[in-house]
């Protein structure tokens, strides 16, 4: 009988060692464009094809730490796997230089991959849920509230206020401000054909400003503090939108967009804080005088710009910058107890034709934070509350604003954003278009409950609250579990000229994102055993589907398998040309346990 051999634990050759630092780096470092230059590097050296192959460095000299780390160690796969398990950060760290000398940053490429990516994956964005950070993110959405600041012609403010009116501070826009910058003379043309201010403050200047807030969260930093902000982080979080009269190519119309909203955002001023001084009549101590004072402060610093040529040296255009969050923003970033969560529907909805959808999502999402945490999560919501955030159209009226309000919120639902939605009394179309018909729609109340992925995003945020015994723990798991419990309603036909109809339905909240309709007799449905899985009947879609069942990104589900993340996206997207049986077994395994832990 033959003794069995693990081939983990084979001593592996140059070669094999290269490919084997090369498969454990992945659990590890999410560049997907790296690694592949590093693989084509590696193959072509063991195929010794140098056919003008660049040396990457970093490459080299990672395999350098490794072999330092496996001294007086055999040199197999079982042991390099050791080696990055327990010093993977370490390892990482060493190689930073070499890797932005490799690849140092062009017209292509991104440095925040990874924290876009896992965006993406995760389908949120994490930020501030601080009420005064959304009402300073509101601002930048409304050039019609700024007016002159005085005898600049260039200066104009506006004061930030809430729903209900109350002034938090000020804000000031310079539609004339430029950059420092040692521009050529096209480069500064081009700049200076960016969107004014004015032009360029709308519903996507909202989008940049909170992806820039999330990278500063997640992407690298240079030493002064610095993310590299790039237009292509933008194109891939946001639906890439055609402007059928532009001149440019799509993809250059949507940077010039990005980048004229950086401008923007660049240019604003915010005073948050009143002070009063006291100014004292020293001829005349009974004679004092109080003046007020506001400190403005930029909301962003640029650094660098980076301009873009093609290969003939040919100017493109203004792809990426070194931008921050100032003190008056990183003063709320930097407060843990109160980031929450994005759906990226938020930018992912048109800034025009959808504009109530996207404004509404940011609202919520801030509101059902706070709510969360005081446990007052069901308390009705005013129409006339939702409608100014909404911001309609003056010229919008009667049925015409009742039925965009209702769109948007059943948006919403769609999305998974909202899990259902309700007015608490009908609605009595009747009055619609009459004397007072605004003052009754606005002073409608509707319900909206969030989706229950949602919650449990922000439940596992304020987890962390609990601990710094911030939160009341009790509350917040009612909360959670009061989601499973029937919830009765309010059914209304909402067609326009028809009275509503009410009927009460008993609904019961899924655990996805989709709500199956109550139906009127119980239904007994025979469930049929699932199918035996086995490494042939193994398919994308298997996995797929149990991912979203879990709610998993693709790197938390490569990390349960225990494959690598670029494997697990190969086989998922159907780009595996040669099955690997050892993996595919690890993927059987995986389901079978989750089905057994369902």
């Amino acid at each position: 009988m033959n003794e069995y051999i693990n081939p983990n634990k084979l001593a592996l050759s140059d070669d094999f060692f290269k490919l084997a630092v090369l498969e454990e780096v992945q659990r590890y470092f999410s560049n997907s464009f790296i690694i592949e230059e590093w693989q084509q590097y590696v193959m072509k050296e063991i195929n010794q094809t140098f056919d003008n192959q660049k040396t990457y460095r970093s490459f080299d000299y990672l395999c350098e730490i490794v072999r330092s780390l496996l001294v007086n160690k055999k040199v197999t796969q079982e042991n390099i796997r050791e080696v990055f398990k327990e010093h993977h950060k370490h390892v990482l760290e060493q190689i930073g230089e070499y890797v932005n000398e490799d690849f140092p940053l062009d017209v292509h490429l991104s440095v925040n991959e990874a924290a876009v990516q896992l965006a993406k994956e995760e389908r949120h964005l994490v930020s501030s849920m601080d009420y005064q950070f959304h009402l300073v993110r509101n601002i930048v959405t409304q050039p019609k509230a700024f007016v002159s600041a005085g005898e600049s012609d260039d200066v104009f403010q506006a004061e930030i206020k809430d729903s209900r009116g109350n002034v938090h501070g000020m804000a000031r826009v310079n539609v004339a401000g430029g950059l420092d910058m040692p521009f050529t003379d096209e480069e500064q043309e081009y700049w200076d054909k960016l969107r004014t201010a004015f032009s360029a403050m709308d519903e996507m200047t909202a989008d940049i400003f909170d992806i820039i807030c999330f990278l500063f969260l997640f992407a690298p930093k240079d030493e002064d503090g610095y993310l590299y902000f790039h237009s292509n982080d933008a194109l891939k979080l946001r639906s890439n939108l055609v402007d059928p009269n532009s001149s440019l190519e799509v993809r250059e119309r949507d940077r010039f967009n990005i980048m004229s909203r950086v401008k923007a955002l660049s240019n604003i001023w915010i005073s948050l804080k009143e002070g009063e001084v006291i100014e004292v009549d020293e001829s005349d101590l009974k004679e004092s005088k109080k003046y007020k004072y506001r400190d403005f402060q930029k909301m962003f610093e640029v650094g660098k710009v980076r301009a873009a040529y093609d290969e003939n040296d040919k100017f493109l255009g203004i792809y990426a910058c070194q931008i921050k969050p100032t003190s008056l923003l990183t003063s709320f970033l930097n407060e843990n107890k109160r980031l929450g969560i994005i759906d990226l529907s938020a930018l992912e909805f048109h800034p025009v034709r959808q504009r109530p959808e996207k404004r509404l999502s940011r609202y919520l999402a801030t509101q059902w934070f706070i709510r969360l945490s005081k446990n007052n999560l069901y308390q009705p919501f005013t129409v006339k509350t939702l409608v100014r955030e909404i911001d309609f159209p003056v010229r919008m009226r009667g049925l015409d604003m009742y039925d965009r309000f209702v769109k948007a919120l059943d948006e919403l639902k769609a999305k998974g954003i909202v899990k259902d939605w309700y007015f608490t009394e009908p609605v009595d179309f009747s009055l619609f278009g009459k004397t007072g018909w605004l003052s009754y729609f606005h002073g409608l109340k509707v319900a909206i409950i969030p989706s229950a992925e949602m919650l449990e995003k922000n439940k596992r945020k304020l987890s962390i609250l609990q601990d710094q015994h911030q939160v009341d723990s009790l509350a917040i798991n009612q909360m959670i579990e009061s989601l499973t419990q029937p919830v009765v309603i309010q059914e209304m036909g909402q067609r326009r000229g028809r009275p509503a109809s009410f009927e009460p339905v008993v609904k019961k909240a899924a655990v996805g994102r989709e709500t199956a309709p109550a139906p009127s007799q119980p239904v007994i449905v025979k469930e049929e055993p699932a199918p035996e899985i086995t490494e042939d009947s193994l398919t994308a879609e298997m996995v797929i589907a149990e991912r979203e069942r879990r709610g998993l990104s693709l790197a938390k589900a490569a990390k349960e398998i225990g494959i690598g993340y670029n494997t697990l996206k190969r086989f998922e997207n159907k780009e595996t040309k040669r099955r690997n049986k050892k993996n595919d077994l690890k993927i059987v395994q995986w389901l079978k346990k989750s089905q057994l832990e369902e």
